[in-house]
């Protein structure tokens, strides 16, 4: 759906707040001015009935800027076109005591009916939260003279306010000087002040519903989606991510962003006017490099100096020019000084400087805040990514300056590398001892669409004839130990990239793709998905109706019954297989129908016959290895719900990509004392980061789960894998309730997790290899005695893993991963 098609672009207007007079709590007199913000406003279509503005407080900080475009992009999406919308950002506010404070924003809240005028309804909602619902339906809600709405009293993150009722209690002063507790102690006092809200409008974690919550919060700090702030948390992946991260993607796709060159941010004005009289910079380099890639036309955006346009047609332009939609385009853009602007205006900004490049777009800035969109450089190299992406024609360089005064140069210039070679990326898949796992690679590869082919470990052991790959992916532990010689030997040109989890240090490959199975901590260059990789398996039509005409005998609805076997912890006995056997078929036969039975390759024959043996309801049965064709892939066409064994999770992810009901059959977990005792003290320590509060939501992250997943990132140990937290992140059921609803996880969504890896693959084949030099009064350009600093970290690694090469070796151990 196309948004901006049917509601208006957001506006920005001041708003201007009548003087209240409120005096600082305990001295009677004010010490700071009530601050006025300036709203975000989403005006009512022409000739919309007139009705109050839905008045939103949003309490955010600058390390939230991913969420807080989420969350205005979630708004867009279930607004009421006929209501008007205004969103005060609260930011950075003045004169408050923030000692003790667990966000940048946590007393802000309280200062809401001063921030309104004392008057008429406001809502307020944390940063990290997502609308699934309208707003005007919980602003319009019945207050019945309460004060408050909450889900709890002192649980204030979602609220509906009456700011005249609130404001004796709730002000500027008392928010600013008075402790979160002390402050929700006082408004609960009073019989009738707090009233219960809906919970569908505060789903916090795993209170979340597919279907049924107005609202999502991420309150497990070290769960967030967009880890906002990674040198306090080891970040997780959420059950719930996907929610976030479609909503993202989709705001990428239509090139959403909260300001505007029609409507920049409050502070864009008067920060351009500060850039009047800066320092110029000489672009010679530039100019250079122009020439050398065979552009005529040049835009200097921004403080340059005069330039050497040999050959060239320069123009200059200042940074405000860029809101006009009338400039024209050129071969060459190049900016500098955008460090210096709002960091909430930078996407829009980055944004023009692709539209009117036709070829390349240069950026030379210093790195700003810390936790801003521009705080350092891997956050202007993400930005500049998520922007091109829009633009896949056109190349980008970035020369960042550090704190430390080092200049660190990307460039993205995959487009033209290969128009100018004709020559895609080279691909290899490291072959696994696991059928499963030789699938997914297969689906990546296919999907990247690359040229690959799979390489037999022995094969890459020995000396292969080069060039070497400019990829090698790998899954499971040999592998991954088989790809770390494969970059050592290539001279660090290929890049590694490792399904699953390596067994490895995580530095030691350039991407990890993970599932919330295997526990590992979420740096930078982990990919959080929350199923395996792979695609649908269409039949071809007369395939498909051969076997709808053999199961046509059994009465319907056909359930798929999906066997896997014993993996360790969890094993698959006759026992186990009786049970499941005896509890598919009362769920058949309550609802009339037929299971249809697959087994695995990991069934064994005496699980296989207890199963067949204990099934009483009409039944169409294939063992695996048997003669025929497996009729796995029509099973996942014609079935019309599934029962899985919970331990393979490539069976569920595939029956939950059908979009029909699934039900999951655990198996039970047999340890042996040494695993039993590791499993027991990593729970009752809390190091994995997994356990829940009394109200059933995540616990906050303890100092010992950090220093667990440090030991954990550096390879010093592997978790045990906890196949649980993929079921919460498929929202599968047990037997028999599961066969009644639809997986949480939709077949959309879980086609765009899969998008966001094989983008993350292609932004790291996209960016050539960094280089570093220091900034020069001439410009940027390159010093050769420093670019030995350039190399020293890649050095430092290739040393690590030259080192650790020997104590890593293949040892005798199980291959399950």
């Amino acid at each position: 759906m196309d948004f901006f098609d049917k509601t208006p672009a957001p506006r920005i207007l001041p708003f201007r707040r009548a003087d209240t007079g409120v005096p600082a709590a305990g001295t009677g007199e004010s010490t700071t001015a009530v601050p006025a913000i300036a709203p975000v406003v989403l005006e009512a279509r022409l000739g919309a009935k007139e009705a109050p503005a839905v008045r939103i407080f949003l309490g955010t900080q600058p390390e939230q800027h991913r969420a807080e475009r989420v969350f205005f992009y979630s708004l867009l999406r279930v607004r009421n076109p006929d209501r008007r919308y205004e969103v005060y950002r609260m930011s950075g506010l003045p004169g408050f005591d923030r000692r003790g404070w667990r966000t940048g924003f946590t007393n802000y809240r309280f200062a809401i009916p001063d921030l309104a005028g004392r008057h008429g309804r406001a809502i307020y909602n944390d940063v990290d939260q997502i609308y699934l619902a309208d707003p005007a339906e919980l602003f319009d809600l019945p207050m019945d003279e309460h004060g408050y709405l909450a889900l709890l009293p002192e649980d204030t993150a979602v609220m509906l306010i009456d700011c005249a009722r609130m404001a004796p209690c709730w002000n500027f002063a008392s928010a600013c000087h008075t402790a979160k507790k002390t402050l929700c102690t006082e408004a609960a006092a009073e019989p009738g002040r707090w009233g219960a809200l809906d919970p569908r409008w505060h789903a916090r974690d795993q209170e979340y519903r597919h279907g049924e919550s107005k609202l999502l919060h991420y309150t497990a700090l070290h769960l967030q989606p967009w880890r906002p702030t990674p040198d306090r948390y080891s970040y997780h992946i959420n059950p719930h991510a996907e929610c976030f991260h479609s909503l993202e993607q989709a705001a990428n796709r239509e090139g959403y962003e909260i300001y505007t060159a029609e409507n920049p941010s409050p502070g864009f004005s008067s920060a351009c006017r500060q850039l009047t009289g800066a320092a110029a910079t000489r672009p010679d380099e530039i100019c250079r490099q122009v020439r050398e890639r065979g552009a005529a036309s040049l835009a200097l955006v921004g403080a340059w100096s005069e330039a050497n346009a040999s050959g060239l047609s320069v123009a200059h332009r200042p940074i405000e020019a860029l809101r006009r939609s009338d400039l024209p385009r050129q071969d060459t853009v190049a900016v500098t000084g955008l460090e210096q602007l709002p960091p909430e205006d930078l996407p829009w900004l980055v944004d023009r400087l692709f539209q009117l490049a036709r070829q390349q777009v240069f950026v030379k800035v210093s790195v700003g805040p810390e936790g801003a969109p521009n705080g350092d450089l891997e956050s202007w190299r993400t930005l500049l990514r998520r922007v091109a992406r829009r633009h896949p024609d056109r190349g980008w360089q970035l020369d960042g300056e550090d704190r430390q005064g080092l200049v660190q140069r990307y460039r993205a210039d995959m487009a033209r590398r290969i128009q100018d070679s004709d020559t895609l990326p080279t691909v290899w898949l490291l072959h696994s001892i696991h059928p499963g796992d030789n699938m997914q690679l297969i689906d990546l590869a296919k999907t990247l669409g690359w040229p690959y082919e799979f390489k037999r470990l022995q094969d890459c052991l020995a000396k292969p004839a080069t060039p070497w790959p400019d990829l090698a992916i790998s899954v499971g532990w040999l592998s991954s130990w088989v790809a770390r010689r494969i970059k050592r030997r290539s001279g660090g040109k290929t890049r590694l990239v490792v399904l699953g989890r390596p067994f490895a240090p995580l530095s030691h490959f350039d991407l990890v793709v993970t599932t919330p199975q295997y526990g590992l901590p979420l740096r930078r260059n982990v990919v959080d998905l929350p199923a395996p990789f792979l695609n649908e398996r269409p039949l071809d039509a007369a395939a498909l109706d051969a076997c709808r005409q053999r199961f046509a005998h059994l009465p319907r609805p056909w359930i798929a019954l999906l066997v896997g076997g014993s993996s360790k912890p969890y094993r698959l006995d006759a026992q186990t297989a009786t049970a499941l056997g005896r509890e598919a078929s009362a769920a058949a036969r309550s609802r009339g129908g037929s299971l249809l039975v697959s087994t695995s390759p990991r069934t064994s024959d005496s699980a296989t016959d207890a199963l067949l043996a204990a099934i009483d309801v009409p039944v169409w049965s294939y063992r695996f290895g048997s003669a025929g064709d497996n009729p796995y892939p029509a099973l996942l066409a014609l079935a019309d719900a599934f029962v899985v064994t919970g331990e393979s999770i490539n069976m569920l992810t595939e029956a939950c990509m059908t979009g029909r009901p699934v039900a999951m059959f655990p198996l039970p977990a047999r340890r042996l004392p040494l695993g039993g005792l590791l499993n027991a003290s990593e729970r009752f320590l809390n190091a994995i980061g997994r356990m829940a509060s009394r109200r059933g939501t995540p616990l906050q992250q303890s100092l010992l789960g950090r220093l667990c997943d440090k030991a954990v990132e550096v390879g010093w140990f592997n978790r045990e894998r906890l196949i649980g937290q993929v079921h919460r992140a498929l929202g599968v059921s047990p037997l028999p309730e599961g066969l009644d609803r639809l997986p949480g996880l939709s077949p959309e969504l879980l086609a765009g997790s899969r998008a966001r890896a094989v983008q993350a693959i292609r932004d790291l084949m996209l960016d050539r290899e960094a280089q570093a030099f220091r900034s020069s009064p001439e410009g940027v350009g390159p010093v050769e005695a420093d670019l030995a600093k350039a190399l020293q970290a890649t050095d430092r690694n290739r040393g690590m893993l030259a080192r650790t090469d020997a104590a890593t070796r293949p040892r005798r151990r199980s291959a399950k991963h």
